[in-house]
């Protein structure tokens, strides 16, 4: 029995030996109140026995979701899953125009015919227009150096 039905229990017991009788006023109150309280820790065992369940059920999902993710990814649980060859990545850095925040995107984008434009995530100005260049003639970006 939890600890608040303890209490309510001895609630219920002070009451009945004060000798009060239900009929009267504060007898009847009092009875309600405690009725009230007996309910609340009732409701309250079931949220908490529902919880438990829902803990249980959330566990079990996460690691079926696990094993879904092994089997797509092909992952091992000795493998490990960086990929060094992602270091290799070039990272080109502009300031906006309009916010002078800093932008960085890929050094591969330049290359991309798909991509006429970098925005600034901030503002959305443009930063860097790739429509604009003739197709010999490379857009002058700095890339950072490295300290």
């Amino acid at each position: 029995m939890s600890r608040l039905q303890q209490k309510v229990a001895y609630l219920k017991g002070l009451a009945e030996g004060l000798g009060m009788e239900k009929a009267s006023r504060e007898g009847r109150v009092l009875t309600e109140i405690i009725t009230v309280l007996d309910d609340i820790t009732d409701e309250l065992k079931r949220l908490q026995e529902a919880q438990q369940d829902l803990q249980e059920y959330v566990s079990v999902l996460d690691e079926s979701i696990g094993e879904l993710e092994d089997d797509y990814w092909g992952w091992d649980d000795d493998e490990d899953i960086y990929d060094e060859n992602d270091d290799d990545d070039e990272f080109v850095e502009l300031e906006c125009p309009q916010c002078h925040g800093k932008v960085y995107f890929e050094e591969d984008v330049l290359d991309d015919d798909n991509i006429g434009q970098i925005t600034c995530p901030q503002c959305g100005e443009v930063v860097l227009d790739l429509g604009d260049t003739i197709d010999d003639e490379e857009p002058e970006i700095t890339l950072p150096t490295e300290d």
